[in-house]
């Protein structure tokens, strides 16, 4: 697996979960991703990516010597939530940058091939948040 779509599969699943919990007060571990260990050494940098494109905010984010760690209190700001709810066009249909991010957090597998996904979630991510 090449490491952007790898990157992708970590973010999917990061977003995911903060959708789910909401705006509360939790702790996330790699371990809650659910994912295979190949995927550990993305986590803290996909958080730390998603934190500096202004999607989540984290109180603090802390990497362990493996590659793992945990960010306390995660939540989607309020940038996160527009661009999570923004339509985008998957070739022939529109859908949500949400229901994207859930579909490649479920399937392990990458947008690059379908329509405005043409670089994959992280370029319809990036697109957004510029526009």
């Amino acid at each position: 697996m090449k490491s952007l779509e790898a990157s992708e599969v970590v973010i999917g699943k990061i977003l995911t979960l903060l959708m789910d919990w909401g705006i509360r007060p939790t702790e996330m571990k790699f371990e809650e991703l659910e994912l295979d260990e190949e995927y550990k050494p993305y986590f803290i940098s996909c958080l730390e990516w998603l934190q500096d494109e202004g999607l989540i905010r984290v109180h603090e984010i802390v990497q362990f010597i493996d590659g793992g760690g945990f960010a306390l209190s995660p939540v989607l700001t309020a940038q996160g939530l527009a661009v999570l709810g923004t339509q985008i066009s998957t070739g022939k249909d529109a859908d949500t940058v949400a229901n994207a991010v859930r579909e490649v957090a479920d399937t392990k597998r990458s947008y690059s091939h379908v329509g405005e996904f043409v670089g994959g979630m992280l370029g319809a991510l990036t697109k957004t948040l510029s526009s």
